[in-house]
């Protein structure tokens, strides 16, 4: 599985997030991590899901608008902007 992956997996039950957001978990995402090719390296202070979240969480971290993709990554702020957002 790939990060896209665990993160809707972690979505979809309790015990599910409980095992995968844990810390003996996050061997699990260093793996799948791995499969992806280009993924800048992960930031020293977000975890393996904070980091899955910002990379492929395909929705805006500050309007929180659920319409549509936002594919602009901000990866030295660690934030990902629609484009209203991004113009403020």
């Amino acid at each position: 599985l790939g990060p896209r992956d665990l993160l809707h997996l972690a979505w979809t039950s309790k015990d599910l997030r409980g095992m995968l957001m844990s810390k003996k978990a996050e061997w699990i995402w260093r793996e799948a991590r791995k499969t992806i090719v280009g993924l800048p390296p992960r930031p020293r202070d977000l975890n393996e899901p904070e980091y899955a979240r910002l990379a492929f969480d395909p929705y805006c971290h500050v309007s929180c608008v659920l319409m549509g993709r936002c594919d602009n990554v901000f990866w030295e702020f660690q934030v990902r902007l629609c484009k209203k957002c991004e113009a403020r």
